[in-house]
């Protein structure tokens, strides 16, 4: 079962703590790369040269699966629906603090190597840089030049980075002698033509002040969002005090409430121009959540639209409703860093299955499991591949 991206793996983080290997000693990394084969380079040209990445969400851990081969479990609901399509589907790997990305996971395919891994509890920067890598070891392997990203929560803040990272890059020829994926990628000129995103917190959320510092936001949070809100925050508290999740602090409010430039927001002004963006949101806990929402907010008003997790606004980045709840109390997006054009999409869906699970809700509320969140995805996903005549895999 899927559960809360950011508290999914944090009880057996704690389980595996003291007999996991670190993620640096689950693989070296390569100083070279690879010969691809012919077989390889033969299954990357069945969709010429094209394939969609899909970066899970932060804190859990995440095996590499490929479009032909996935772990004895599955896949996501909404990841097996992209594969159902005809699209060449690959998640990207990714380790936790203390354990290894097919940690609770068995017959995997084989892992990449950690270099090409992203940290699920790290900062968007590194995380990713790592990303980047991931797309250069698929360039390298199987000859794709072309990436569509498709980022499930803290893994849509990473797809953005990735953008980040592939733009920021040094030019071809500039770096230093050490192989690099990341530095491959950008040799090969691969290109993001698209971004999908499902209930990223692209300006942080309140519950995350709460699991950053407890004592000083719960109130707060309570008081502008509902105490039943607020209860997320003390759940993603675990997963801060068991695995040290570096991801949680730069999704604070904080960050995103007010002018700053030397920010996180402000290093993506016109990162994304030239990128197709659809946000998918969900807003579910505007309307219900075992709470009046007609008359227990702020002066009698609805309590601010959230998918139990992750404000309305935030997975739209658009600004706070007004008068804006504190926290944040305000928020500020830089110019330049949205993209014109960006397309958005609302359903009455909550964060995941963690959520559906303590609110007693049908487990195909969440945007992982949703028919119709699903549906649009996917036709979203594929509707480029068509436009540009790319061949989808026969299945």
């Amino acid at each position: 079962m899927l559960r809360h991206p950011l508290i999914g793996a944090a009880l057996a983080a704690i389980l595996l703590v003291t007999a996991a290997p670190s993620a640096s000693a689950v693989q070296p990394a390569v100083a070279t790369v690879p010969e691809p084969t012919a077989a390889n380079l033969a299954l990357g040209a069945q969709t010429g040269g094209r394939a969609v990445v899909v970066i899970e969400g932060g804190g859990s851990t995440h095996p590499f699966t490929t479009p032909w081969d996935a772990c004895d479990g599955g896949r996501a609901t909404y990841i097996q629906a992209l594969v159902d399509a005809g699209l060449a589907v690959f998640t990207a790997p990714g380790f936790g603090n203390v354990a290894a990305s097919t940690a609770g996971k068995a017959g995997c395919p084989a892992q990449p190597p950690v270099e090409v891994q992203w940290n699920t509890t790290g900062y968007p920067t590194q995380a990713g840089q790592g990303v980047l890598g991931f797309l250069g070891y698929l360039n390298s392997t199987y000859g794709y030049t072309t990436f569509d990203l498709v980022g499930y929560s803290y893994g849509g803040v990473v797809a953005r980075a990735t953008v980040a990272a592939l733009k920021g890059a040094p030019k071809p020829g500039t770096t230093a002698p050490a192989f690099s994926y990341a530095q491959a990628a950008v040799d090969a000129g691969v290109s993001v033509p698209t971004i999908v995103t499902m209930n990223s917190p692209h300006l942080g959320a309140p519950a995350y002040d709460i699991a950053f510092n407890p004592s000083w936001y719960t109130k707060k949070v309570e008081r502008g969002w509902g105490a039943q809100y607020a209860q997320t925050g003390k759940g993603l508290r675990i997963f801060e005090t068991m695995a040290g999740a570096g991801a949680i602090h730069v999704l604070k409010t904080s960050g995103h409430a007010r002018p700053n430039p030397t920010s996180w927001d402000a290093s993506q002004v016109g990162v994304l121009d030239g990128v197709a963006l659809t946000l998918i949101a969900g807003d579910y806990c505007g309307r219900t959540c075992g709470e009046d929402r007609r008359a227990a907010g702020p002066s009698g008003r609805e309590w601010p639209r959230t998918d139990a997790t992750v404000p309305l606004y935030s997975q739209l980045i658009l600004p706070c409703p007004d008068p804006c709840p504190a926290p944040p109390g305000s928020v500020y997006i830089p110019p330049g860093m949205v993209p014109d054009g960006t397309v958005r999409k609302i359903f009455p869906t909550v964060h995941s299955t963690f959520d559906t699970d303590r609110l007693g809700l049908p487990a195909s509320l969440s945007v992982s499991k949703n028919a119709e969140a699903i549906a649009y995805l996917v036709d979203t996903v594929v509707a480029p591949w068509r436009a540009a005549g790319v061949p989808l895999l026969s299945r």
